[in-house]
């Protein structure tokens, strides 16, 4: 896989991952070490390599195991059979008004 398709790869998984409601944000993990770093730029939250690793932030309103399980069809419908890591970092809890 050379850098440019890398690159392609990566923002194609880091948008897939955004677009699904549970998902904050993606996340470096707590060393901030999950990220691939391109030409003057870095993607937080996603390696691509011989293995697909995702660093997420979700939302606390639906069960994490069928999020973590639709982020990896998702990761899937983009990568292709490569294995796929999510890592769940952090949750974000819904505000409720006073």
């Amino acid at each position: 896989m050379t850098a440019i398709h890398t690159g392609e790869l990566v923002d194609r998984i880091g948008e897939a991952v955004l677009a699904d409601p549970a998902v904050a944000r993606l996340d470096g993990g707590p060393f901030q070490t999950v990220a691939t770093y391109l030409p003057g730029r870095r993607v937080v939250g996603v390696t691509a390599a011989d293995r697909i690793t995702v660093s997420v932030v979700l939302r606390f309103d639906q069960p994490i195991p069928a999020v973590v399980a639709a982020l990896r069809d998702r990761v899937r419908r983009v990568a292709g059979d490569l294995p796929i890591d999510v890592h769940v970092n952090d949750l974000e809890s819904k505000e409720v008004p006073a």
